[in-house]
């Protein structure tokens, strides 16, 4: 089980190691196979595969801007894991004021430059040559291919820049309070990211689970909120845990 539970280097990308952990061969993994492989046999299958890998390689420029980015501020990448909902980019030490907005700002604006790709790939084979697509089947398949592509990163993007931990909007979050109460209050500049930390948890990443937690209850129904902001809540008492005991967060993101 300790053999099955490691994470597996796949590859190495600007001489960072890319792994995936055990569990993404559950999700999302599992999730394509099943949804894909279920409706047509191999066509299913090579539905799936096509899918998982637009997945993989998005979440891959998302986390990879981070790690450039990181690099461009003198601060190395330990590793790159796929993990089930996402994918986490480990830095080797923790990022000041600015370097953690730009870092931080990276992935997103990285994956809203895919949403632009996806989006004239899409309309390049849009609405207007729907009747000479009629014949060329692959060419409709690239059409959900690339929907789906537009539409993953879009989410990506946005939900990465909520302001809760781990995401992307959290830290740039910290490092802009950070910076604020460097300038206004320079008496407390050696705690500016620990007060900055503590704001962005407590004042910020609290009320926005609950809200959405309050929303999923009463309007949408959607029950994997219910699992997934009270992780993001715990995530965040943890990373103010990491700051607080001088231990800094090594991670950037996520999902």
């Amino acid at each position: 089980m300790r053999y099955f539970w490691k994470p597996f280097t796949l590859f190495r990308l600007c001489h960072v190691p890319v792994q995936f952990h055990a569990t993404f061969l559950i999700y999302p993994v599992g999730f394509f196979v099943l949804d894909r492989y279920v409706e047509d046999s191999v066509l299913g299958l090579l539905r799936a595969v096509v899918f998982l890998v637009v997945f993989s390689c998005s979440l891959m420029v998302h986390e990879f801007a981070h790690v450039i980015t990181a690099r461009h501020w003198g601060i190395g990448s330990r590793r790159v894991i796929l993990i089930p909902l996402g994918a986490v980019a480990e830095l080797e030490s923790f990022p000041g004021v600015p370097s953690e907005i730009w870092i931080a700002l990276a992935g997103p604006l990285a994956s809203f430059a895919l949403v632009a790709l996806f989006w004239l790939a899409l309309h390049a084979v849009g609405h207007s040559v729907t009747s000479w697509l009629s014949g060329r089947y692959w060419l409709l398949e690239a059409r959900h291919v690339f929907r789906f592509g537009y539409g993953l990163n879009l989410m990506v993007a946005i939900f990465n820049l909520l302001p809760c931990f781990p995401m992307d909007g959290g830290r740039v979050l910290r490092g802009g309070l950070a910076h604020f109460i460097k300038r206004i209050f320079p008496q407390h500049a050696g705690q500016a990211s620990l007060i900055a930390t503590r704001i962005a948890v407590r004042c910020v990443a609290w009320p926005v689970a609950l809200g959405m937690m309050a929303r999923t209850i009463i309007h949408t129904q959607d029950w994997l909120d219910l699992v997934l902001f009270p992780l993001l809540v715990l995530l965040a008492e943890a990373e103010y845990y990491l700051v607080r005991t001088d231990d800094g967060p090594s991670g950037g993101d996520d999902q």
